[in-house]
C-alpha cells in the first residue's frame, strides 16, 4: 500500500501552487523532434512536481523540467497495455508465481485514451477496453444478465481500466493497475471499462481522482490504493480507494420508470471539478453534477441523492420562469435523443460550459452554458470556430473559453465582449484534448493534437 501525502496548498508562492513554476513563460510545441515517436497525442498534462507528461495510444512520455527531450515508456516499463496483462484468479489480481485454482482471466488496456497529472511525480493513464455487446450468457450459473455488456461471465470484464504511474529519481516507473467494479455487488457488474475522461482535484479535495467511462463515473482515492491481501475478498480492498459507478441518465422512451428500464447513459467524455469540489460530468446522453463525498461507498449508494443536478429526465417539462425545460443541455427533439456531449468546463464566474459534436436532433447548436438557472446555446461558428462540431472546451482563469474543433484548431472566446481570437502555433488543427494547469501562474493551456502537443502560457 501507499501512504497518504500532505497536499500542497494553492497560492503558497515559490515551490507551491500559484508560483510561476519551473517552465518558461512561453509557448512550446512538442512532436517527433522532442522524442514523441507516434501520433496522435491524446493528452498533455502536468503533475504536482510540474513534470510534463504526454501520451499517444501506444506510449506514455515524460519531460522533466531540466530535460531536453521526452523519455518514452510502454508495456516493457510496466504499463498495462496488451503486451503486459494482469492475471486474475476468480477476479483477484495475481502476483507473479501465484497459482490459480479457480477461474483464470486476464486484463489489459488496448490503447491509451487519456492521461491526467496527479500528485508529485505521478500520472494516471486511462485505456480502451472491450465494452461488450449487451448480452452475456452464464452457462455455469444458468443466468443471463442484460446490462450494458458487462458481468461476471464476460471474459473481457477486466479490459481497459487505468494505471497509477509514479516515476522515481532513476526514471523507472512504479505502475499499479486500478480495476473498476461496482462496490459490494458480489463482483457482478464490471461495466466501466474504456476510460474516456479523467479529472484530478489538486485544490478542493486534494488527490481525489475521477474517471468517466463508457458506462459510468468513478471516484478514486489513489493515496489509499492497496492490493487485496492473500485470501481477502478483493472488493474489501478496492472499496477503500474506489467508489464505482455513478451516472445521470435519460430513458428512451422517457420518462424513466421506477425500475432501471430503457435507460441511456455513458460515453462520459467530459469531467470538471467545480469550486466546491463537486463533479460535473457530460456524456453522450446527458449531463449532471455529482456532490462530493469523503466515503467511497457513499459515492453510488446515495442513489439519486448523489446528484445536485441531473438533466434530461423527464424531458421536456413545461418551461419554468427562466425558460428551462430540463433539457439534457441541448434542446433535442425528445427524451432519449442524444446531445452528444464532448466536454464540460467551469469558469471563474461559476458558469458551466458544454461542448458537443452535434446533437442527434432538434438543434444545430454545439456550445451551451449553464448559469445556474437555464441553458443558453450557440452555434460554434458564431463564436469564431471554423467548424460546427466541437471536440472539447476549457475555461481559462481570465474567464475566456477555449473552444477546440475536430479540424479547425482552437479559438479563445470572451463571453464578456463576445469577441474571439484564434490560437496560433498549434502542431495541427485536429485537437484531441484540452486541459488547463491552474497550479502555476500564469496558467498553462495544454493542447493535444494529431501531430503533437502544445503548452500555451502566452495567450493572444
Amino acid at each position: 500500500g501507499s501512504s497518504a501525502r500532505p497536499a500542497p496548498q494553492q497560492g503558497t508562492g515559490a515551490g507551491g501552487f500559484g508560483a510561476a513554476g519551473p517552465w518558461p513563460t512561453a509557448n512550446v510545441t512538442y512532436g517527433a523532434a522532442d522524442g514523441i515517436r507516434e501520433s496522435p497525442v491524446v493528452g498533455l498534462t502536468t503533475d504536482e512536481t510540474q513534470n510534463r507528461w504526454a501520451a499517444t495510444p501506444q506510449a506514455l512520455y515524460l519531460l522533466r523540467p531540466a530535460a531536453k527531450s521526452f523519455q518514452r515508456y510502454d508495456a516493457a516499463d510496466g504499463l498495462h497495455l496488451d503486451a503486459n496483462p494482469v492475471s486474475y484468479c476468480d477476479d483477484h489480481p495475481m502476483n507473479p508465481g501465484d497459482h490459480c485454482g479457480g477461474s483464470l482471466s486476464t486484463g489489459s488496456g488496448h490503447a491509451i485514451t487519456r492521461i491526467v497529472g496527479g500528485g508529485p511525480d505521478e500520472v494516471f493513464v486511462g485505456y480502451s477496453g472491450d465494452d461488450g455487446d449487451g448480452t452475456i450468457q452464464c452457462p455455469a450459473k444458468d443466468v443471463t444478465l442484460v446490462d450494458a455488456g458487462a458481468d461476471y461471465c464476460d471474459p473481457a470484464r477486466h479490459t481497459g481500466k487505468l494505471d497509477r504511474v509514479r516515476v522515481g529519481a532513476d526514471g523507472k516507473l512504479t505502475v499499479d493497475r486500478m480495476d473498476l467494479v461496482a462496490n459490494h455487488q458480489g463482483g457482478n457488474f464490471w461495466h466501466d471499462r474504456t476510460v474516456q475522461s479523467l479529472a484530478y482535484d489538486h485544490f478542493v479535495h486534494p488527490h481525489t481522482l475521477y474517471t468517466g467511462t463508457n458506462h459510468g463515473v468513478t471516484m478514486l482515492l489513489p493515496d489509499q490504493l492497496r492490493e487485496p491481501s492473500p485470501g481477502e475478498w478483493y472488493d474489501n480492498a478496492y472499496s477503500e480507494w474506489m467508489g464505482d459507478h455513478l451516472h445521470a441518465r435519460v430513458c428512451d422512451p422517457g420518462p424513466c420508470p421506477a425500475v432501471e428500464g430503457p435507460q441511456r447513459m455513458g460515453d462520459w467524455a467530459g469531467l470538471a471539478v467545480d469550486a466546491q469540489g463537486n463533479l460535473w460530468h457530460a456524456g453522450r446522453w446527458t449531463a449532471g453534477l455529482i456532490t462530493w463525498t469523503a466515503k467511497t461507498l457513499d459515492w453510488c449508494s446515495r442513489g439519486g441523492g448523489s446528484f445536485a443536478l441531473a438533466f434530461g429526465d423527464p424531458y421536456p417539462l413545461p418551461p419554468d420562469a427562466n425558460g428551462f425545460q430540463n433539457e439534457p443541455v441541448f434542446r433535442v427533439a425528445r427524451e432519449g435523443d442524444s446531445p452528444h456531449l464532448t466536454g464540460v468546463t467551469v469558469c471563474p464566474d461559476g458558469r458551466v460550459w458544454f461542448s458537443s459534436y452535434g446533437p442527434q436532433s432538434g438543434t444545430s447548436d454545439t456550445i451551451a452554458v449553464w448559469d445556474g438557472r437555464r441553458f443558453q446555446s450557440f452555434a460554434a461558428t458564431s463564436l469564431g470556430l471554423g467548424e460546427a462540431a466541437v471536440r472539447d472546451v476549457a475555461c481559462l482563469p481570465d474567464g475566456r473559453v477555449a473552444i477546440a474543433g475536430f479540424s479547425a484548431g482552437v479559438v479563445l472566446y470572451d463571453p464578456a465582449t463576445g469577441g474571439s481570437k484564434p490560437l496560433p502555433g498549434l502542431p495541427s488543427g485536429d485537437v484531441q484534448h484540452l486541459e488547463v494547469d491552474r497550479m502555476v501562474s500564469p496558467p498553462t493551456l495544454h493542447v493535444a493534437t494529431g501531430a503533437g502537443a502544445a503548452a500555451i502560457r502566452v495567450l493572444p
